[in-house]
């Protein structure tokens, strides 16, 4: 697994790096081991709230091509608050076969005795480009993700350049719109919005993989 440091250089590089926009979000339609078109482009709005495109139409429920009125919406959202790219999954309530993986990936920490751990959590974390399994102890205290929620990567344009981060994509208590959450180095590695965490370290290790850089 790679460390801290690790993480956050790819963070910062990612910031500044000059991202085609158009082949990521066509590349991510595709999403392997959940199929096609299960990833998302979503246009964020003040306060971080995000729309799709069919919500903009007027649609919500109807499938948009990323056709040229799709790519014209997200162009024009760039220059306000941005969009978001939803690149990841991490899933607790997925059933996938060992074999299926491209690497299995065990995790332990701390100092706790073989029979203080009960409940062994499995996560499947899933790109267009890579399956894993992630596997860890309920005792360790690290927070995976929801199945409501998906991670990937804010990004607009300031002062006539890219800017983009990592976060989390989440439903509100109303389970009626999505909020983009970003990750930060600043919390503990149990949190589940921290770079520190080993879940999302993978997450960031296998969503750079997947970007499509100019």
């Amino acid at each position: 697994m790679i460390s801290d440091n690790d993480v956050c250089r790819i963070a910062k590089k990612l910031e500044n790096s000059d991202i085609d926009i158009k082949k990521t979000i066509e590349k991510a339609s595709t999403a392997g081991y959940l199929g096609e078109k299960h990833f998302y482009c979503t246009v964020i709005e003040e306060g971080g709230l995000t729309h799709t495109v069919p919500e903009i139409l007027g649609d919500r429920y109807k499938t948009q091509p990323l056709d040229n009125l799709y790519f014209d919406i997200i162009s024009k959202a760039l220059d306000h608050d941005g969009i978001y790219i939803s690149l990841a999954y991490c899933s607790s309530n997925i059933i996938i076969p060992d074999e299926n993986c491209d690497e299995i990936v065990e995790y332990d920490d701390y100092d706790l005795e073989e029979d203080e751990y009960e409940y062994l959590m499995e996560y499947g974390l899933i790109t267009s480009d890579s399956l894993k399994k992630f596997k860890i102890y309920a005792e360790e205290g690290i927070s995976g993700h929801q199945p409501t929620e998906d991670v990937g990567i804010i990004t607009n344009i300031i002062d006539g350049e890219y800017k983009a981060y990592f976060a989390l994509r989440s439903t509100d208590r109303c389970m009626s719109s999505f909020m983009i959450l970003p990750f930060s180095a600043e919390y503990p590695k149990e949190h589940p919005l921290s770079f520190k965490n080993p879940i999302n370290k993978l997450l960031v290790e296998m969503i750079n993989d997947t970007i499509v850089f100019k």
